[in-house]
């Protein structure tokens, strides 16, 4: 799912992303020790040393900036 994101957000120019998306990228994000809560306006509260609240696109970012580190690219 990652190299597809990857690919629309470059290729596409698309930063859009599906819910099942958003959810994959919190329940990888949950594996690397990132809690993450769902808020009513549709941001994610990211727990953790660096709290902050980010939307759909930056979460799945995140989770993708972390895939990517851990493949050694």
């Amino acid at each position: 799912m990652a190299d597809t994101i990857l690919y629309r957000w470059s290729a596409e120019r698309d930063t859009w992303v599906s819910a099942s998306e958003v959810e994959e990228a919190r329940a990888y994000l949950a594996r690397q020790g990132i809690a993450t809560s769902a808020l009513p306006d549709g941001r994610f509260a990211l727990a953790g040393e660096a709290a902050r609240v980010v939307g759909g696109e930056r979460l799945v970012l995140l989770g993708l900036r972390r895939l990517r580190g851990t493949r050694g690219a």
